[in-house]
């Protein structure tokens, strides 16, 4: 009994030499801040929509945890060190959430770690930021706001001391760690008791909403960094040699030689002249608005060549640099980095390159600055005699939108430029008037859109730029017509990527297996004097034009191209990959769909029949899906290992 007495005794003595009030000045701070951090990731997942409520006790937890580990080793410092401490702190985190919110805002995705590197581009791109601002984003520097009102505060009560005895710091210190092991504990139990292990969670990431939902926006970003930094993607030995055995056995996806293909040497020693348009999407082609045409040129274009109406486009965070990577080397683009900039200096077998190797003079032409996207670095790589940027042009016109090139302008001196070349030649054009902000003068917009339409400011602004330069490329077209270099060429137009407006749904666009209307662009070839007219229904995407191009010229391309020639395959297939994880999402081939599980195991996927949309056994996908999964994994392998040269040989 004494010894209890004893014991109470010691620790009532205990309890009352700490400086209660002392602790209370030192410590609210941090944990306000950690309480506003909970309240902002609540608001982030609530406002842009991603599983707002379903989580909400879980991602309470676990952003408390975090917010503890982000903003309690303030108590470990004295005075200014303190301030500054959380000062830094709090701007990190408010910049994590603006950055993501207006990231998410754009493209529909989440900014990671490893596009922080790509940062300064963001200067190109400061008009798209400004009509993604939103007042919403004031909250997210509320955590900002309390430290001023906290630093006034202790300005103006300079007799209270802040910092701690070293007891006292051990103490808060083990509370806050008991307190994060907690919440970190609750959502391992959750994902035990859900899925039978925390695999999914922080290894095999497969629904970015759904893994955002439950931890967090500045949870993930942490997440993404350190799989960045510890190198988690980079090529092993064992990629390597499965790299070699499966380059040993690759079975051509063609089912007659080159030389007995369909269609080859049509346009042989013809120029070839790509257009890639920005942000295109599919469904405004043959479109009408109360009566008038979207695309009246491109509507012509498609009724008198070939059509390719389920072709899609293949992009990571690169956006229009991957799909730039994807058309001139047949490869997938990463999902995590971009390869015109991390892999610039790798060896490829580009289309540019291969043409130049047979008599053609390759050229790039683009209204943007020569180091965006670091294309003036990777453009020698993939065998580009020379390329034309902003400086090579006049601004006559300026759109003073994100970019300021006006694509009239664009196309005018460009042709201008094409003309004074020798032939063959290879011209690839990069537009930029349908690119967000999609800002056109009042006296270019030709659309009239009636007092009912249920299109929002931002696709009715979209739609009149996507007009403005259908105008832009028919003109250009018959320009070249004009001039005699049409007849001798093969001109390929297509989309890069869509324009992230969902402006297909209320254009109403029929075909929706899969959700894949927001990744289908236009594709339209034009080869005069030839049999290429029509529709060809198969699925294709940007890996395949460089084999098909490549066919219709009569030259055999390289064997480290992945895509497939649209004229001659017996398996023509499209394959989108999930954002950041890489792994499939969807499959689209013309007798199968396979669409992945938010949890990623094959067996929980849907499996159709092509076109019926019958639902299958999932077993019948499952050779289809083995297939991509490993074109995917070889992917990736050369470009990060840079090892072109082990699939080509």
């Amino acid at each position: 009994m004494n010894n209890n007495i004893f014991n109470l005794a010691k620790i009532t003595k205990f309890i009352n030499s700490l400086r209660w009030r002392r602790i209370f000045h030192a410590t609210w701070l941090p944990l306000g801040l950690a309480v506003i951090f909970v309240l902002q990731n609540q608001a982030f997942v609530g406002w842009l929509n991603i599983e707002p409520t379903h989580y909400l006790i879980r991602r309470s937890l676990v952003t408390f945890s975090l917010g503890l580990i982000l903003y309690g080793p303030a108590i470990l410092f004295k005075k200014r060190k303190y301030h500054a401490y959380l000062f830094l702190m709090s701007l990190a985190v408010s910049t994590i959430f603006i950055s993501q919110f207006v990231y998410f805002k754009y493209s529909g995705g989440f900014l990671q770690a490893s596009a922080l590197k790509y940062a300064g581009l963001a200067i190109s791109v400061t008009g798209t930021v400004w009509t993604l601002l939103e007042i919403q984003l004031l909250f997210f520097l509320v955590n900002l706001l309390i430290w001023i009102l906290a630093m006034t505060y202790y300005q103006r009560r300079q007799t209270i001391e802040n910092y701690l005895l070293a007891g006292e710091k051990i103490i808060l210190t083990i509370m806050f760690i008991a307190v994060a092991v907690v919440g970190y504990g609750h959502l391992l139990r959750a994902e035990t008791k859900e899925w039978g292990d925390t695999t999914r969670l922080y290894r095999n990431l497969f629904d970015m909403n759904n893994f955002v939902s439950k931890v967090g926006i500045v949870n993930f970003f942490l997440e993404d960094a350190s799989k960045h930094i510890l190198g988690v993607n980079r090529v092993t030995d064992d990629d390597k040699i499965f790299l070699k055995n499966w380059s040993d056995t690759r079975i051509n996806a063609t089912s007659t030689s080159h030389l007995q293909a369909k269609y080859f040497g049509v346009a042989k020693n013809r120029n070839v002249i790509l257009i890639q348009v920005e942000s295109l999407d599919n469904a405004v082609v043959n479109q009408d608005i109360a009566g008038q045409e979207i695309t009246p040129e491109l509507n012509k274009l498609i009724k008198d060549n070939l059509n390719l109406p389920n072709y899609f486009s293949q992009f990571g965070q690169g956006t229009t640099a991957d799909a730039e990577f994807s058309v001139l080397n047949s490869l997938y683009p990463l999902l995590d980095d971009v390869a015109f900039i991390q892999y610039a200096k790798n060896q490829y077998n580009a289309l540019p390159r291969l043409l130049n190797e047979n008599g053609y003079q390759a050229l790039a032409f683009h209204g943007d600055v020569q180091t965006f996207w670091n294309r003036a670095n990777i453009y020698p790589e993939l065998g580009y005699n020379q390329w034309f940027s902003r400086n090579d042009y006049v601004l006559l016109n300026p759109i003073g939108g994100a970019f300021d090139m006006d694509d009239q302008d664009f196309f005018e001196q460009t042709l201008v430029k094409i003309k004074k070349l020798p032939q063959p030649f290879m011209a690839t054009l990069m537009t930029l008037s349908t690119h967000t902000p999609f800002s056109l003068p009042i006296n270019q917009r030709e659309l009239s859109f009636p007092a009912t339409t249920t299109l929002d400011y931002n696709q009715q602004q979209y739609l009149q730029t996507v007009r403005y330069v259908d105008k832009q490329i028919g003109h250009f077209i018959d320009q070249l017509e004009k001039n005699g270099l049409l007849e001798n060429s093969l001109v390929l137009i297509y989309g890069d990527h869509g324009s992230y407006t969902n402006v297909n749904k209320k254009l109403g666009e029929k075909n929706t297996l899969f959700g894949l209307d927001n990744s289908r662009v236009p594709l339209i070839i034009i080869a005069p004097k030839t049999e290429l007219t029509g529709v060809i229904s198969a699925p294709a995407s940007h890996l395949d034009l460089y084999p098909t191009v490549a066919n219709l010229l009569g030259i055999k391309p390289p064997k480290s191209i992945l895509g497939q020639d649209i004229f001659n395959t017996t398996n023509p297939v499209f394959t989108r990959r999930k954002n950041i994880s890489g792994n499939i999402n969807t499959i689209f081939s013309s007798t199968l769909g396979y669409q992945s599980a938010a949890d990623g195991i094959f067996e929980h996927g849907a499996c159709l029949a092509i076109p019926s949309e019958k639902s299958l056994p999932t077993q019948n996908c499952l050779s289809l899906y083995n297939q991509q999964a490993d074109i995917l994994k070889i992917s990736d392998i050369v470009v990060r290992g840079n090892l072109l040269k082990t699939l080509a040989d």
